[in-house]
Order: C-alpha cells, then sequence, then structure tokens
C-alpha cells in the first residue's frame, strides 16, 4: 500500500489547492498539496519536505484533520491529511500548473482527485 501525507494550509480564511499537471493520474484536477512518504521517513517529515519541495514553503504542523484509504483499480493509497500553516516563504507552483487560495465554501467549484473528494466534502460542511 501506497503512503501519502497531504497538508490543508491555511491562511486566514483560505484553504491552499494545486493543480495538477499534465501526465500520471489525476491530471488537471485539484489536489491537496502532498506526497508519497519515502523509506525511513516520518509522515510530519514527508509533508514538510513535500510542501518545501514543490511550494517552496515551510509549515508547521497543527494536528492530523483526516485519515482516508482511497481504492483506485490498481492500487490502494493511505492518506494523512495535516492540518498546517505556513511559517516560512511564498508558495509557488513548482510542479502544479496552478495554486490558488479558496474558502471552504469555493471548494466545491473545483474538480478534485477522487481520493480528494470525501476531505473536501468534510471540509465544506465545517463552516
Amino acid at each position: 500500500m501506497t503512503v501519502v501525507a497531504a497538508a490543508i494550509i491555511r491562511h486566514k480564511d483560505k484553504i491552499l489547492i494545486c493543480k495538477r499537471g499534465s501526465g500520471g493520474n489525476c491530471e488537471h484536477l485539484w489536489e491537496f498539496p502532498g506526497g508519497k512518504q519515502e523509506a525511513n521517513e516520518s509522515l510530519t517529515e514527508c509533508i514538510e519536505r513535500e510542501c518545501r519541495e514543490e511550494l517552496g514553503i515551510t509549515i508547521r504542523i497543527n494536528g492530523i484533520f483526516d485519515k482516508t484509504i482511497y481504492k483506485y483499480p490498481d492500487r490502494e493509497i493511505a492518506f494523512t491529511f495535516f492540518n498546517a500553516e505556513i511559517t516560512e516563504g511564498e508558495p509557488k507552483p513548482t510542479i502544479h500548473e496552478e495554486i490558488r487560495w479558496v474558502t471552504a465554501k469555493e471548494l466545491s467549484g473545483f474538480e478534485f482527485c477522487p481520493a480528494d473528494v470525501e476531505i473536501v466534502k468534510k471540509l465544506s460542511e465545517d463552516k
């Protein structure tokens, strides 16, 4: 099973979302920043590294928002979604097509990767 850490990064009343580029699974769909856990890496180290590599930011983790397992036709992925905030840097899309700050209510207007849909619903219901 693939293990993935993702961040729900909040600033003021907005959440950071990222649009995947061409190629690979979920091309041109929106997601929360994150990625696969590497060997000998904790989930918190994973999400901190991914945010540094993909967005050029340093984050502070403020606990776990939710955990899910998503079954794609060819594999299962265990996701841990962390609440987080930026402590250093301005996010820049290095591997993503686009990034945006949106309110929880606006999330439902974006097409997300299937594994993120339940999290989007939960975030939308929070406010």
